[in-house]
C-alpha cells in the first residue's frame, strides 16, 4: 500500500542503528533524524552514535538537534525512578526541534513491548508531535515502523500507510551498507536472525494504534520484564525494570497528546 506523503520528514529513534531498518526510505526522503541515546551505557564509547551520523550523512539525511545526547543508563534510571518531568521535558525539547525544522511528519519507533525505552520514546514522540502541532498552528502527522519483527514483539502495528518493497539489488545494498558501519551493524543482524531477510526487505510506515490498544493488559508481562528477570538471575542486573516503573510516565505523556489525538 502506498500513499502520498508530506514533504518534510523527521525520524525519531531511541537508539543508534534503528535507522538501518529504513535505509532506503531515508535515502529517498532525506529526513531530519533525532536519536535519543548514544547507544552507550558508560558514555565512554560514542562509536554507535557516530556510526549513525556517518550513515545518515552518506544517505543524505540531516542529524537533528537532539542526537545521542543521553546515555542508555540515564534513560533507564529515569524510568526506574518514575521521573515524569524528565520525559515531559524531552517531549517539549523534541517539539521545539520539530517546529524549528518546519517538519510535516515524524516517524518513530513502534510500541512493541520488546524494549521499554523504545515504547516510552514512542510515546514521547507522539506527545512531542502534539505539542509541535499546537505551536505550529497546524496538524503534523506521526507514523511508526517496526523496530523488531512480529516474532519478537508483543503488539501488532497499525494499518500500513506507506511501504517500499526493496528490489534484490536494493536489499543487497542495504545489507552491505550495514556492514560498512560495524558499530551499528549488529542492530540489523539481531532482527535478521529473528525475522529473516523478509523483515528488512520491506520498509513500511504505519498509522498509530490508539494507546488504549498498546498498553499492557492486566497480568501481561512485556518481553523486557522477562529479559530483565533472566539478567537478574544471572547476576548481571541488580533489579528488573518493569512496566510499573514506566506506567506513571506513560500516563503523563498520554495526557499531553490526548486532545491532539481526539481531534484527528
Amino acid at each position: 500500500m502506498r500513499s502520498t506523503l508530506p514533504r518534510r520528514f523527521g525520524l525519531a529513534v531511541a537508539h543508534p542503528g534503528h535507522e538501518l531498518r529504513l535505509a532506503r526510505w531515508i535515502e529517498l526522503q532525506r529526513p531530519t533524524v533525532f536519536v535519543l541515546t548514544s547507544g552507550s551505557r558508560s558514555g565512554e564509547d560514542r562509536a554507535r552514535v557516530e556510526a549513525s551520523r556517518g550513515l545518515l550523512n552518506f544517505l543524505g539525511a540531516r542529524p537533528g538537534g537532539l542526537f545521542g545526547d543521553y546515555l542508555d543508563r540515564e534513560v533507564y534510571g529515569w524510568i526506574m525512578a518514575g521521573d515524569i518531568r524528565r520525559f515531559q521535558d524531552l517531549a517539549h525539547e523534541l517539539a521545539e526541534r520539530i517546529v524549528e525544522a518546519r517538519l510535516d511528519a515524524i516517524i518513530t519507533d513502534a510500541w512493541q513491548h520488546y524494549n521499554v525505552v523504545h515504547d516510552v520514546w514512542h510515546l514521547v514522540t507522539r506527545a512531542a508531535v502534539a505539542c509541535a502541532s499546537r505551536r505550529a498552528g497546524r496538524r503534523l502527522d506521526c507514523l511508526d515502523y517496526a523496530v523488531v519483527p512480529a516474532s519478537m514483539a508483543g503488539r501488532a502495528l497499525g494499518e500500513v500507510q506507506h511501504a517500499i518493497a526493496l528490489t534484490a539489488g536494493e536489499l543487497r545494498r542495504k545489507l552491505e551498507l550495514a556492514a560498512a558501519f560495524p558499530a551499528i551493524a549488529g542492530d540489523l543482524q539481531e532482527v535478521l536472525a529473528a525475522g529473516g531477510e523478509a523483515f528488512v526487505a520491506t520498509e513500511a510506515l504505519h498509522r498509530l494504534r490508539p494507546m488504549a490498544e498498546l498498553l499492557p493488559r492486566p497480568g501481561e508481562t512485556p518481553a523486557y520484564e522477562r529479559f530483565g528477570e533472566r539478567r537478574v538471575s544471572a547476576g548481571l542486573y541488580g533489579s528488573v525494570l518493569r512496566w510499573g516503573h514506566a506506567a506513571p510516565i506513560a500516563g503523563a505523556l498520554i495526557g499531553m497528546l490526548a486532545e491532539w489525538e481526539l481531534a484527528a
